[in-house]
């Protein structure tokens, strides 16, 4: 019964697509939002919050305990500037697009965006990306900064469940 109305919802949602990509889209984002609700995890479905990396970086620089409570359980709002994109393996499907990323005004403030996969639909938002061009992650905190870098002036986030989009 579950499979049947869960298979109803994808179907209806499907019915007004125009094109396969758009089916995808909203395939793909049904499936996760499912996926999300099923294991708890709620923070992706909530309304996205504008941050920088620097003001995380920052919050947990003065108490990691505090930030990871305050940032870890939060949709976030993230502009960046590309530094590479690639992906976590080499079999079609079975990956996720990653984007890294530096915080416009902090250089030494960087973050890994982890897409939920490597369908069409993150491919199309990410295959147009260079070095240099900014972005909006939006995604959830998924580490603690660094894992301790040798660098306390250098901080490294992992963003999952990342939207990868271009901005002028």
């Amino acid at each position: 019964m579950k499979r049947c109305l869960a298979l109803a919802v994808i179907l209806t949602s499907l019915s007004g697509c125009e094109s396969l990509d758009q089916a995808m889209s909203v395939t793909d984002k049904a499936l996760g939002t499912t996926g999300d609700l099923l294991n708890g995890d709620l923070r992706s479905l909530a309304a996205p919050q504008q941050a920088t990396l620097s003001d995380i970086w920052k919050d947990w620089q003065q108490n990691e305990v505090a930030a990871k409570d305050k940032w870890s359980l939060k949709n976030l709002s993230i502009p960046g500037v590309v530094a590479r994109v690639t992906t976590t393996g080499v079999i079609t499907g079975q990956n996720k697009i990653i984007v890294v990323f530096n915080d416009p005004t902090n250089a030494k403030c960087s973050a890994q965006a982890i897409t939920r996969d490597d369908l069409i639909v993150n491919k199309k938002a990410t295959n147009k990306l260079k070095k240099g061009d900014r972005v909006t992650v939006t995604g959830v905190l998924n580490s603690d900064p660094a894992m301790f870098t040798d660098d306390p002036d250098k901080c490294w986030f992992t963003i999952g469940k990342a939207q990868i989009v271009a901005t002028p």
